[in-house]
């Protein structure tokens, strides 16, 4: 694959986890590789090779996508089994694909199952970011009838749009305020729930930016911070290998040019979370290795 095709992949994910939870935009990917592995025209022959191309692109993108990139580690074992046992075809490995969309959908009810003990009447949770836990367990809490309220952080009006338009549309009560104001509410707010893309193998979360400093307030104020997340998310890979993206261009105001450059994410010491919660309940910081380490075995 070419480095302008790597780039356009890279964009779409980007893009794509701006108004959808990285395990929505990984349902996406699938449906779009399925589609794809129906179309290829190849013998069957150079089928593996078209697969690992696919494998390593997804594996290669800026940011790391998960819970995609574990998903890809478990396609390439299952691809070089078939193919030890001439059973490599495009059936196969679609019905790979279709058990991979199950284990999804699966470990999402689970998490939103996990995660409802977590809301109480009264609370003013403050949300950051689309993941999980705006896209499922906040409309389902309200199903439940529990009554609560949201103070949205302001980010781009992108994404700032989506997470209100859930929230209207599940008519939960919200109040919108840019981050910085978010020191007005330390008497007020109850949680703070976060997602993540990533939870390294040495014990940090990738974040949308901006989240590292409002963890941080919520930490020094003591305010609980929740992580959600499944164990897919679970990295096997290092923070400083997780492929954080940093754009830089030149820039101009009023005259003054200058250099401007961005991360694609924020990477967070995991030791400021105060409950991480996956599909399979609370975890504790001790327990993550061992969890990593089954994560591609199931």
């Amino acid at each position: 694959m070419s480095n302008l095709e790597q780039q356009t992949i890279d964009k779409l994910f980007r893009d794509l986890i701006r108004v959808y939870s990285t395990s929505a935009t990984s349902m996406i990917g699938l449906d779009a590789i399925k589609m794809a592995i129906t179309e290829l025209a190849c013998d069957e022959a150079g089928l593996a090779d078209e697969i690992n191309k696919l494998s390593d692109s997804i594996k290669k993108t800026q940011p790391r996508m998960f819970p995609l990139d574990n998903l890809m580690l478990i396609l390439d074992r299952e691809v070089q089994s078939l193919l030890n046992a001439n059973q490599l075809t495009k059936k196969s490995i679609i019905n790979l694909i279709d058990d991979f969309k199950l284990r999804l959908d699966s470990d999402i009810d689970s998490l939103i199952q996990k995660i409802l003990e977590w809301i109480e009447d009264g609370d003013f949770i403050v949300i950051h970011s689309i993941e999980e836990n705006i896209e499922n367990l906040i409309p389902e809490a309200s199903q439940r009838g529990k009554k609560f309220k949201i103070l949205v952080l302001k980010q781009d009006i992108i994404t700032t749009g989506k997470i209100l338009k859930i929230l209207m549309e599940n008519n939960i009560d919200f109040e919108v305020i840019p981050e910085y104001d978010l020191v007005h509410y330390f008497g007020e707010i109850t949680k703070l729930f976060i997602g993540t893309q990533a939870l390294t193998n040495d014990n940090y979360i990738v974040c949308d930016s901006g989240t590292s400093n409002i963890v941080s307030e919520c930490h020094i104020h003591k305010v609980p911070i929740c992580l959600f997340l499944k164990s897919l998310k679970f990295s096997h890979y290092p923070a400083s290998d997780q492929n954080i993206r940093k754009n830089s261009y030149k820039d101009e105001y009023d005259g003054v040019e200058y250099n401007y450059s961005i991360h694609s994410n924020d990477v967070i010491k995991l030791d400021l979370i105060d409950h991480i919660i996956t599909e399979k309940g609370e975890v504790s910081i001790n327990d993550i290795s061992s969890i990593q380490e089954q994560v591609i075995v199931q």
